[in-house]
């Protein structure tokens, strides 16, 4: 059987807030780990900010 564009599977809206909230879940986790190298990178000009207001 052909595919047909225009016929879509109905998903509800259990399923579609399944679908994104797993996808939100992911592109947060991926967005933690990207700050975090990015800190980790900075480490020493951070350190140094956080001083600023510390110290």
């Amino acid at each position: 059987m052909a595919y047909q564009s225009r016929r879509r599977q109905y998903k509800s809206r259990r399923e579609r807030y399944e679908q994104n909230s797993r996808n939100l879940k992911v592109f947060f986790i991926f967005g933690v780990l990207g700050l975090a190298v990015y800190l980790f990178k900075i480490r020493y000009e951070f350190w140094a900010w956080l001083k600023t207001y510390f110290y």
